[in-house]
């Protein structure tokens, strides 16, 4: 019992930290699962009940996080508070249940330390297993993410601006990508993203009998969405780079040589 209590939150945790990992939010995402399970070590009298209910609670934190990433791909900020809520409600829950029952099944100090020692001892290399797996895949993803957002830059006065991309790559970008230009470093998740539209209409022109007749084909409409990075003050600038990280890490990088004449146009929505 001991060390199946210990080693199913570890493998949940490490499956965890890859998705986490993966999506790119680390900071916040990371506080959501840990800080209630922080929180359980200090919510109960006796070293085994804090051990246990600090493992529940981990354990429920990391199952409703990979559910959330499996059907949404991304934590929203309700998100993140039910992985808060329910790493702190279920190992109360849990015991009260029990407790009413009647089928209470007390744990001993020293099975209590059993887990943790099985949770210590398989984490770390549970999670340093999976990451580094999926670490490779997340460069290769990263620098595609990159070259298509590098593709189409111009400069606008103060701002930056990058067009024609794809709109389900908001997330990928607010969480992930980053501009430096003069020294300065710019978070995509400050940035402002526009939807664009463009309509394609296709015709097809026939002639019979010296009469020209234009029939139309097909009519495709396409979403796009330009993200404007404004820089404060306008600049001179000859290039600027664009990078992905995953917290201090800097993944995948591309250095855009920018066009000698700005635009003193606006960009037009």
């Amino acid at each position: 019992m001991a060390l199946g209590l210990g080693l199913a939150p570890a493998a949940l945790a490490a499956l965890t930290a890859r998705e986490i990992y993966r999506e790119g939010n680390l900071l916040s995402s990371g506080l959501a699962v840990l800080l209630p399970v922080l929180a359980q070590l200090y919510l109960h009298e006796g070293k085994a009940k804090r051990v246990v209910s600090a493992l529940t609670g981990l354990a429920a934190g990391c199952a409703v996080t990979l559910l959330w990433l499996t059907l949404h791909g991304e934590l929203s900020s309700f998100a993140l508070l039910t992985v808060v809520l329910v790493a702190l409600i279920v190992p109360i829950a849990l015991d009260l249940v029990l407790l009413d029952a009647g089928t209470r099944v007390p744990v001993s100090l020293a099975a209590a330390r059993s887990a943790t020692i099985a949770f210590a001892a398989s984490v770390i290399p549970f999670t340093a297993l999976l990451v580094g797996v999926e670490h490779r895949e997340i460069v290769r993803g990263d620098q595609a993410l990159i070259r298509e957002v590098a593709r189409h830059v111009e400069i606008y006065k103060n701002w930056i601006v990058f067009e024609r991309i794809d709109p389900k790559r908001k997330a990928q970008l607010k969480n992930r990508v980053a501009v430096r230009a003069m020294g300065k470093t710019y978070q995509l998740s400050s940035a402002h993203f526009e939807s664009v539209s463009e309509e394609r209409t296709v015709r097809k022109r026939t002639e019979k009998r010296g009469a020209r007749r234009i029939t139309e084909v097909s009519r495709e409409r396409a979403e796009q969405m330009r993200v404007v990075v404004d820089l404060g003050e306008a600049r001179r600038l000859d290039n600027i780079v664009v990078f992905s990280t995953r917290g201090p890490l800097t993944i995948a990088e591309h250095e855009v040589e920018l066009p000698g004449n700005e635009s003193d146009d606006e960009p037009v929505s």
